[in-house]
């Protein structure tokens, strides 16, 4: 009889990934054909998996039921599953030089919500922020949400034991635009990954220098960072007409006051929305990534 054991997805490269298995070990292994087509998107990194070790090589026969998954619309607006099984998801955003969008923000935590990912805002370059005034606004705009926001300095130090603390238990993954200082932080956190992240990349022949791919990295005796590539841009996968309001909970709180059901809150009449945005309750910021995102729906109708 075959081996046949669970283990975690750690990275993907063409018809191979890298498995990790709970002793620690790790093994190169096939993805048969029709895991490609599994959820419509394939073997995720962080995906559990059924593999069989026949004459010495591993393969892949079985995805087993995801907890959750993050998800992003590729170019062809197909869906793309950028991790799976995650205790929580760290949104990385730079408080200066770049300093991030709010909609950039909105949009990494669209899916998050939408794919049942927990999560968390990690600003950095918090040295760069000496009068508080990007931190401070940033709370300000999600204050209404069970948001934990840890501002970071990579440079100083401050604000990296807490966020430490919190990545000692579970699977972490870490998400954010290209320029936000996602590998620095990764290896003031945890330095000892950057020998894994090496060791992963040589493995997939992607390079050694820049994360290519979503690597599943363990570390400790009970927890996990999945490092993703840094974006340009990002677009959540799953958006509709019917649950866009619902991914926006200060929104949705709103629409309880609107005159119509089926106020999109664009230029209805007595609009609780707009009557808040007027009156700035709502954040501007908020609005302007709701109203987009909306627009970009209509778009593809």
């Amino acid at each position: 009889m075959p081996d046949r054991t669970i283990a975690r997805v750690a990275t993907i490269a063409r018809r191979t990934c890298l498995l990790h298995f709970n002793s620690g070990a790790r093994a190169s292994a096939i993805l048969r054909g029709k895991l490609f087509d599994y959820d419509g998107s394939g073997v995720a990194v962080g995906d559990r998996v059924h593999a069989v070790c026949e004459n010495e090589q591993w393969a892949v026969e079985e995805v087993l039921e995801r907890d959750n998954a993050y998800l992003r619309k590729g170019l062809r607006r197909e869906k793309q599953v950028m991790f799976a099984n995650a205790d929580r998801v760290l949104i990385i955003a730079s408080l200066a030089q770049p300093s991030t969008k709010i909609a950039a923000l909105d949009r990494f935590l669209v899916a998050a919500l939408f794919g049942g990912v927990p999560a968390v805002f990690v600003l950095t370059k918090l040295d760069l922020d000496m009068a508080g005034n990007r931190v401070r606004e940033i709370n300000s705009i999600y204050e209404s949400f069970d948001l934990r926001i840890f501002p970071v300095s990579n440079i100083t130090g401050e604000g990296i034991e807490p966020l430490r603390e919190l990545l000692q238990d579970g699977v972490s993954a870490i998400i954010g635009n290209s320029g936000v200082g996602k590998t620095s932080l990764t290896n003031a956190l945890i330095p000892e990954l950057d020998l894994q992240v090496r060791e992963v990349s040589a493995w997939s022949g992607k390079g050694t220098h820049t994360t290519t791919a979503a690597l599943y990295l363990p570390f400790g005796e009970r927890a996990a960072l999945i490092d993703t590539p840094g974006m340009k841009s990002f677009v959540p996968y799953g958006l509709g007409r019917d649950n866009l309001t619902a991914l926006f909970p200060d929104i949705q709180e709103l629409t309880r006051a609107c005159r119509f059901r089926n106020c999109k809150h664009v230029a209805e009449p007595d609009c609780a929305v707009l009557e808040a945005l007027e009156e700035q309750t709502l954040p501007a910021s908020r609005y302007k990534s709701y109203h987009r995102l909306l627009s970009e729906l209509e778009e593809d109708y």
